[in-house]
């Protein structure tokens, strides 16, 4: 059992087992029968695996919730392990809802898109060790990929309680805009039309919305109101 945090909760993780304040806390898997349709080749499912485990709502404040999810280290029919990826719902004036995230362990791409009309996108690939925080801008559809063959990805995040993911551009166009193949290339999906690509770290997109973190679990305990533009789009500064 390895120790997450200590303070302001006390988070434990051993295997695909979490343990929050002592109590192991639930979680929901996304199956590989699940993930056929976004992967980059087709693939016949033998073993039914769990790609990866979502463990939400461990601490809940102000209409936000605070997760984890933990994507194993796998390469999967020629690609690194991903979560399903989606795009967000509207929150207000034409502005979807924003995200944050956080390494907690391991490396992490972020794959961006801008939702643009018939396919085109505007795509930010977005590099992140761990401890590093990344927006997600509003308007912006996302896939997190695990880029190591060794080390599992251990991600938290911050998102309003209204939030619900949109799955179906992802699953209508076989993922995202690129896939990050087992040869660490990334591949265009040829559903899209690509206008634009860019690759950026962790603080050079969060400076693009006058946002920083250093740690999102302290913070949203100590200062929950810090977070108020992921629901209020709008408060972001550009």
């Amino acid at each position: 059992m390895s120790v997450i945090y200590e303070n302001p909760l006390r988070i434990e993780l051993s295997d695909n087992e979490l343990v929050v304040n002592g109590k192991e806390h639930p979680y929901s898997t996304r199956k590989l029968s699940e993930m056929k349709d976004v992967l980059m080749n087709d693939i016949d499912v033998v073993e039914d695996l769990d790609m990866y485990y979502m463990f939400r709502e461990i601490y809940v404040k102000n209409g936000l919730r605070y997760d984890i999810t933990l994507i194993p280290a796998r390469i999967t029919a020629g690609e690194f392990a991903k979560t399903y990826g989606h795009c967000h719902p509207v929150a207000e004036e034409g502005m979807t809802y924003p995200e944050v995230y956080q390494v907690l362990s391991g490396k992490a791409l972020f794959i961006l898109q801008e939702e643009l009309e018939n396919l085109r996108s505007v795509v930010s690939i977005v590099d992140a060790s761990e401890g590093d925080v990344v927006i997600i801008p509003p308007n912006f559809c996302h896939v997190s990929i695990n880029p190591s063959p060794e080390k599992n990805l251990l991600l938290a995040n911050i998102v309003s309680t209204d939030f619900k993911s949109l799955y179906e551009k992802f699953r209508e166009n076989r993922g995202a805009a690129y896939y990050y193949s087992e040869n660490r290339e990334l591949v265009q999906n040829s559903n899209y039309i690509v206008e634009k690509n860019e690759r950026l770290n962790a603080d050079e997109i969060n400076k693009r919305y006058n946002f920083s973190s250093e740690d999102l679990l302290k913070e949203f305990y100590e200062n929950p109101e810090k977070f108020e533009f992921l629901k209020k789009p709008g408060l972001l500064k550009v």
